[in-house]
């Protein structure tokens, strides 16, 4: 399989990242000031396509001094220890709140395999990271030279560590899973919200904060800068996300959730490759399990 990479500007290109086996799903970026940063590293089997992707863009492992990760679920964050080793220069930022698990990994993946379920194989495994390649990001202003500043974000509501990061210079926006996903290539555009700590207030705050920052562009890890106007985007995935949390809560409040019909009524087509049919609707059966459990809770 071959992946693409591309370029979004004159600091910042990005290349597919092979999550879950797919083209298409995830997405790594490269920064360039004087010095490098990547942004989200997929799952530790993304490792190699990670590698293969920079090395086409022109970059060794060993020139990366950066890994910012948006938050630690394994697709954004499990390939974070694989790569570090090689990239030894490399320091890794994430919100303090979740450094423990990328310290000893053993809560985290427990946690993942009950969320993941039938995916959770395809995600691989955490290795473990020395705590002195670790720092906070809540606060980051990480200033990689030539004018090139990625600001931290805070955007809970997907997960309370996650964090979002805007460029300074151009305005583009690594959205992370803060709004949602978007994949072109499937023609699907909607929210991802796993258990087990999804907030639904929160989230509904993060839309309405993103929306009045200025973005110019956004940056999805899932999948690739999008084209469209940054807040008409937003908005669309504000939507839907309300869309999904109406279907599940009035599922709740009835005594049965029709994951089959949310699914349907989600995905909106049958016409998809085999490779990617399993993740779509794993990960919105997945994102079904995860706010009936929050509907459940209230």
């Amino acid at each position: 399989m071959k992946l693409a990479t591309g370029v979004v500007n004159d600091h910042i290109s990005y290349l597919d990242n092979g999550l879950l086996g797919a083209a298409g799903f995830g997405s790594t970026y490269l920064v360039r000031g004087t010095e490098l940063a990547i942004v989200e590293t997929g799952t530790s089997l993304c490792a190699p396509d990670v590698l293969a992707g920079l090395a086409q863009l022109g970059v060794r492992p060993t020139d990366i001094r950066h890994i910012v990760l948006t938050h630690v679920h394994m697709d954004h964050a499990g390939g974070a220890g694989t790569l570090a080793r090689q990239m030894p220069d490399a320091n890794v930022y994430l919100h303090s709140l979740t450094i423990p698990h990328l310290i000893d990994p053993s809560k985290l993946l427990a946690s993942a395999a009950r969320a993941l379920g039938a995916l959770f194989p395809a995600h691989g495994t955490l290795e473990p990271l020395a705590s002195d390649r670790l720092y906070p990001a809540e606060e980051l202003r990480l200033d990689l030279g030539h004018d090139v500043v990625l600001q931290a974000i805070y955007t809970p509501g997907h997960s309370p560590d996650h964090l979002s990061y805007l460029d300074l210079a151009s305005g583009a926006f690594f959205t992370g899973d803060a709004v949602g996903v978007d994949l072109p290539v499937y023609r699907y555009l909607g929210p991802v919200t796993p258990p087990p700590a999804i907030d639904v207030d929160l989230q509904q705050r993060t839309f309405e904060q993103l929306l009045e920052l200025p973005i110019k562009q956004l940056l999805f890890s899932h999948f690739g800068p999008a084209q469209a106007d940054p807040h008409s985007v937003i908005e669309q995935l504000r939507d839907r996300y309300t869309q999904f949390t109406q279907l599940v809560r009035a599922g709740v409040e009835v005594g049965h959730v029709d994951e089959a019909a949310i699914l349907r009524t989600m995905l909106k087509t049958d016409d998809l490759p085999d490779d990617a049919a399993w993740v779509l609707a794993g990960w919105i059966n997945m994102s079904i399990r995860g706010m009936t459990r929050y509907w459940s809770k209230q």
